[in-house]
């Protein structure tokens, strides 16, 4: 499977896998069993101040979404993005995973930091 990953130059593909400095891990993370309940917490993680947070360019536009400057017609509002040009869209998991080329094990480490900054 190929997720796109978007460089200044415009999107390439990657391929799952591919060779990553892995962040720390914590339990849930090094076993890759992670419950239900964490599952859709991270699914429904607020995109625009976690992207802010990790360097992303957001740019306002109406009805609170978020255009992500450096990746074309990528939006988010919430914890949902659309990339129309790609025919991707998705929630908080899937941007990791199809954007950043992420494993779901790195997603929601990713995703369970941001809560833990988050105060949740």
């Amino acid at each position: 499977m190929t997720c796109h990953k978007t460089e200044k130059n415009g999107p390439r593909r990657c391929k799952r896998g591919a060779s990553r400095p892995a962040p720390p891990s914590p339990a849930a993370a090094a076993t890759g069993r992670w419950d239900r309940e964490q599952i859709q917490h991270a699914r429904k993680t607020s995109l625009a101040p976690l992207l802010r947070r990790r360097g992303y360019p957001l740019r306002a536009r109406p009805g609170e979404n978020y255009l992500v400057e450096d990746h074309q017609d990528l939006v988010v509002k919430d914890s949902y993005w659309v990339w129309p040009s790609h025919q991707m869209k998705g929630n908080a998991i899937d941007f990791f995973m199809l954007v950043e080329c992420r494993s779901f094990n790195e997603a929601m480490e990713i995703l369970a930091v941001a809560s833990a900054q988050d105060g949740d």
